[in-house]
């Protein structure tokens, strides 16, 4: 126990709650910069402070106590800066969550040697509310970058966003609501509900009407005052994918039936369709008065006059389907492709000015940055691109979606804010010039990982890569190539082998001390799921796609056995120790257990209401463990065949299981962002860690101890069991 805590234990309740509401301001006006700074970098304040009042009155505190005129250290107010910046990065965490902090502020701050700050981690480190998760490494987004914040809430793809004039932001979601945000908070202030399909397109009326484009073919019109929907406009045949707002008050909408129509709102009756493209409506951007333009999935571009009510020009260039449009001044418009270009077109001219390449996927959305200057792009490839419109050049890139970005609006202050298919909106600033390390981990989603021996630990990736690492220091030991697509799954072999398992159809075996692959077999369908090896080496059991479990001899390199009875995709498989039994698991909602001497299936476990997606067997033998598409992690007899019980609290499906070695705790991974240490006695979750994304995978190592993390952001994490 520190000395804030110790001084603030001996108070009566009240005052404690008082000291904690009043000081910092106190501190702040009375200009007394030594004890607010001891105080901001208190560990024990914080959590305090946090858990009384809550996590935007501490980001308020450093807010007051950094715009004081009478620091005379700048290294100072650079601390608190730090320390602010984490908790926001942090903040949607948090609310949710306040016995995350110690572990958020140790894998956000853990780089940065300032005494203060280790210090600070140092007291996090004895924090004794309850066992948690500590980072051994900075595997989590620091502070000092671009940034800033991030909205969660949607439980589907975020592909439109919109901020008013006064700063809420409104989201448009595959989860068939747009929520409306309060920006500087990142708190949901409501939902709208009445689409009965995903939300495609958003536009502002005004500060107290928004407009949807959806799925279900509609078009409404809500008020954000009384968060009501006004009115609802059919008439397209396919999902409305586009709206735009014209001068007159009068609406447009881009529809998948390749058509764009115009909507009166006091008559409340379409007025106009105009036909000629020969794909789906992505974008639309109003021109003037009388004059729109749209983007199209024929690869073009078109010029309308509403008066006329006919096509004015047609403008070719694009590869692929238009997604995107935007004007800007002087007669230019700006168009992104999936043919993963931005170009600028010079309208009088009718011919491109400028081609932006540098994202390795398609271009979803474009915006204007505040000076006009430049452009921002949001692509499939996860990240967003700041370009100068002077140059071409790509300035900088965004990167912290761990999924496409299919949406980016300016805020008022500069800022800008994106959308994307990890359920997330981020918040970022332009300004900073500040180039963060690349994160601990792959390029692309970690899908598997596996403890071995000598404290290494390896992890397979979509970037169709392995990577060993020392589990003592955090750092990569070797990078293992050769496969040619996607590494589902890896384990661990004797002889300092691991064997991995891939899209690329086959099973290859490396040696990791010398970083040498020594062997590979091919299967005979598209790709392989997972795989699982034998205690003694000598066989590799592999899921493959077309709902099969085959059975290879890694002495004769032969396949030995097909067991054949999953109606679906088999996703998962393990052996239990004593060698004799496979337990596989599939899309099928089953798990089977199967006799490996004569690959006859020994009993079939039912009870998952969705994809079996994990499994684990305790040391023992006795038990199994598995993870699924319904949230659940269940337990299982593997004598009788019979669920013993169910542990419940992940909200999103349960991507990953892993035992410890004494049998005693279940490790979960899932797609809500969260790890889960479970105790099997009592039955209940004992603690957490949240990352930046989906987490894909999870292994304990031989300590039962430290715990290996895959994210879908591509991110590893290295957590230790901290016991309260």
């Amino acid at each position: 126990m520190g000395e804030f805590r110790e001084n603030l234990a001996q108070m009566p309740l009240e005052d404690q709650y008082y000291l904690l509401e009043t000081l910092p301001g106190f501190l702040v006006s009375e200009s007394d910069t030594e004890q607010l700074h001891r105080l901001l970098t208190d560990f024990d304040f914080i959590e305090s402070r946090l858990y009384l009042f809550g996590v935007e009155y501490l980001l308020n505190d450093y807010e007051e106590a950094m715009h004081s005129n009478v620091w005379t250290s700048s290294e100072k107010v650079k601390t608190l800066k730090l320390i602010q910046g984490a908790i926001e990065l942090s903040s949607h965490i948090l609310v949710e969550d306040k016995t995350q902090l110690p572990g958020q502020l140790w894998g956000r701050l853990l780089s940065f040697e300032i005494p203060e700050i280790q210090k600070m981690l140092q007291q996090a480190k004895s924090w004794n509310r309850s066992p948690w998760l500590k980072p051994m490494a900075p595997s989590l987004t620091p502070p000092g970058g671009r940034l800033l914040r991030t909205f969660i809430g949607h439980t589907g793809w975020v592909n439109a966003v919109v901020v008013t004039p006064e700063g809420l932001v409104i989201s448009g979601s595959a989860d068939n609501t747009l929520k409306v945000w309060n920006l500087e908070t990142g708190k949901e202030i409501a939902t709208l509900t009445g689409h009965r399909g995903r939300i495609r397109a958003i536009a502002l009326l005004d500060e107290k009407w928004v407009i949807s484009g959806s799925d279900d073919f509609s078009i409404k019109i809500w008020n954000l005052e009384t968060t009501q929907e006004f009115l609802t406009f059919t008439g397209h045949t396919r999902g409305v994918r586009a709206v735009a707002v014209l001068p007159d008050g009068r609406l447009i909408s881009g529809s998948s039936d390749n058509t764009i129509k115009v909507w009166n709102i006091e008559t409340q009756k379409e007025e106009i369709t105009l036909t000629g493209h020969k794909g789906w409506v992505n974008s639309l951007a109003v021109l003037s008065d009388q004059e729109i333009i749209s983007g199209s999935s024929d690869r073009t571009l078109k010029i309308w006059n509403l008066q006329t009510k006919e096509e004015v020009l047609t403008l070719k260039g694009h590869t692929g389907g238009v997604r995107s449009v935007t004007t800007l001044p002087e007669g230019q418009v700006i168009s992104g492709s999936s043919d993963n270009t931005i170009k600028v077109w010079n309208l009088h001219s009718q011919k491109t000015i400028l081609t932006f390449k540098g994202h390795t996927k398609g271009i979803n959305a474009v915006a204007v940055a505040p000076d006009n200057k430049g452009i921002i792009s949001a692509a499939s490839d996860n990240t967003l691109k700041v370009w100068s419109l002077q140059t071409g050049e790509e300035l900088f890139a965004l990167k912290g979606h761990a999924d496409s970005v299919y949406a980016v609006a300016v805020l008022p202050d500069g800022r800008i804010i994106s959308g994307s298919d990890d359920f997330t909106l981020k918040v970022w600033s332009l300004d900073t010039s500040v180039e963060l390390p690349p994160p601990i981990g792959h390029t692309n989603r970690v899908n598997a990982a596996v403890a071995l021996p000598a404290r290494q630990a390896a992890s397979a990736s979509w970037d169709n890569t392995i990577k060993v690492w020392n589990l003592n220091t955090t750092k990569s030991v070797c990078t293992l190539k050769g496969h040619t697509d996607r590494v589902n799954s890896v384990a661990a072999l004797p002889d300092k082998r691991i064997i991995s398992a891939s899209d690329d159809n086959t099973l290859k075996v490396w040696s990791w001390e010398t970083a040498q692959e020594l062997l590979s077999l091919e299967g005979n369908t598209r790709c392989i799921f997972a795989v699982a090896v034998t205690p003694d080496g000598k066989r590799a059991i592999a899921c493959l796609s077309d709902q099969t479990v085959k059975v290879w001899s890694l002495e004769t390199l032969k396949e030995v056995a097909t067991l054949i009875g999953h109606t679906d995709w088999v996703s998962s498989v393990t052996v239990t120790p004593d060698g004799k039994r496979v337990i596989s698991g599939s899309f099928d909602k089953t798990i089977k257990v199967w006799c490996l001497e004569t690959g006859e299936e020994v009993s079939t476990l039912v009870g998952h209401n969705g994809w079996v997606k994990a499994l684990a067997v305790t040391p023992d033998g006795k038990r199994v463990i598995s993870g699924s598409f319904d949230k659940t992690i269940k337990v299982w007899c593997l004598e009788t065949a019979e669920e013993l019980f169910s542990l419940s609290g992940h909200s999103d499906w349960v991507s990953s299981v892993a035992v410890t070695p004494n049998g005693k705790q279940v490790i979960s991974a899932s797609d809500d962002h969260t790890l889960k240490v479970w105790d099997l006695e009592k039955r209940r979750a004992i603690a957490h860690f949240t990352g930046e994304s989906s987490l894909e995978c999870c292994a304990v190592a031989e300590d039962g101890v430290k715990i290996i993390v895959g994210e879908a952001s591509g991110r590893v994490h290295f957590l230790t069991l901290e016991s309260s």
